[in-house]
This record gives structure tokens, sequence and C-alpha cells, in this order.
């Protein structure tokens, strides 16, 4: 047990370096890791993005930013990594869209009030629903405004591969919440919450969505 619990420290150190200052190697871990469904998985968010105005929060590497471009949307993107971020404007320059781009972390955002119809995290960390997290996505949200998160990515693959998977975003501390925790954390939270499991090619990725709920009708 004590080997296991060091061996997970070491795997969730050397993920955190992929944050930081191996943040250039993110996107090809990721593709390895994901066999190649990563950049899906992430983009997998647009055709449930059905507002005007969208935050990320956690925009890492950018690939959600660059679709969302693609949308006609009003669109920024957060992140508490300056390499990650260093990143995102790489991939959206080459892409020649907008970068509305800002480090900061989900406690703290610095928007106005009300101004998102809709805020995504991809793979988020527990931090997506700790109270302060869910206290700012209020804030900015709309009336009526959704919370999509994307979580839980499973490959049609051998046991132990998809082992190896689970592994690796154990320790980035991704997929650690199953459905019901999630829906549970975000109903105290004000949120309305449904979620389906969406295929993405011989793979799948689990959908939450949480709608604001008025205050007056709680």
């Amino acid at each position: 047990m004590n080997l296991l619990r060091t061996y997970n420290r070491l795997l969730g150190w050397a993920f955190e370096r992929l944050y930081h200052e191996f943040a250039w190697a993110y996107d090809l871990v990721a593709a390895v890791v994901s066999r190649g469904y990563w950049q899906q998985w992430i983009v997998a968010a647009r055709p449930w993005l059905h507002g005007d105005s969208v935050l990320e929060i956690g925009c890492g590497t950018g690939y959600l930013q660059a679709a969302l471009a693609e949308t006609g949307m009003t669109y920024a993107g957060c992140d508490a990594s300056p390499q990650m971020l260093n990143q995102a404007r790489r991939r959206l320059r080459q892409a020649r869209v907008p970068l509305h781009l800002l480090q900061s972390r989900a406690q703290h955002l610095p928007f106005p009030s009300a101004v998102f119809s809709d805020v995504v995290a991809t793979f988020p960390a527990p931090y997506i629903v700790e109270p302060a997290t869910l206290a700012e996505v209020r804030r900015v949200l709309r009336q009526s405004g959704q919370l999509l998160i994307v979580d839980g990515g499973q490959i049609a693959a051998p046991a132990a591969y998809a082992e190896t998977v689970a592994l690796a975003l154990r320790a980035t501390q991704q997929a650690q919440l199953p459905t019901n925790r999630y829906q549970a954390l975000l109903e105290q939270a004000g949120f309305s919450v449904s979620s389906r499991t969406v295929s993405v090619g011989q793979s799948s990725v689990m959908l939450i969505r949480a709608h604001l709920i008025d205050d007056a009708k709680r």
C-alpha cells in the first residue's frame, strides 16, 4: 500500500510538471494516453453549448478555444498555468483566430457578474465542484445559464490499456467523481443537473449539464 501511494505521488508529480515547465509536451502525452482521442474528447463539448457567450475554465492548450472561434460565439478562456496559456496562445495564433485568454484560478474569475450564457470545463480536477468555484460560476452566469463539464473518457480497448488510461487520469486528479457525486454537489450549489454519455469514435465521454436555478425558485 505504501509503495502504491508513493508511486501515485510520483506519477502525480510528473503530471503536474506537464501543466507547468513541460507544458510543451502536454498534447503529445495526452494524445498517447487517450489513443489519439484527446482533442476529440475536448471539442465534444461544442455541440452542447447553445448560448452566445462561453467561458472555458482550465482552457489548457486551447483546443476548445480554437473550436469556439469557428462558431461565431463570444468566448474566453482562463487557466492557472502561464505555461499552458502560452501553448494556447501559440495554437490560436497559428489558427489565426482572436485570443481571449486570462491567467486566473476558477475560485477568482476576473469577469463581471452575469455575462456568460455557458461555462465549460473539460476533464477538470476536483476544484470544479469546490464551493468557491461554483459560487464564482453562478456569479458569472446569466439567469438560467449552463455549466457544462466533460469528463470520464473511456476507450474501447483491452482492459490493461483502459486501466492505464484510468491511472493517468487519476494521477492528474481527473475523472475522480462519479456522476451521482457530481450531481449531488452541483444540486447543492443551486443547479439542476442532467448527464449523458456521448460516443466519440471508438470511445466515449460523459457530459454533465448543470443549469442555473433562479434563486426565487430554490
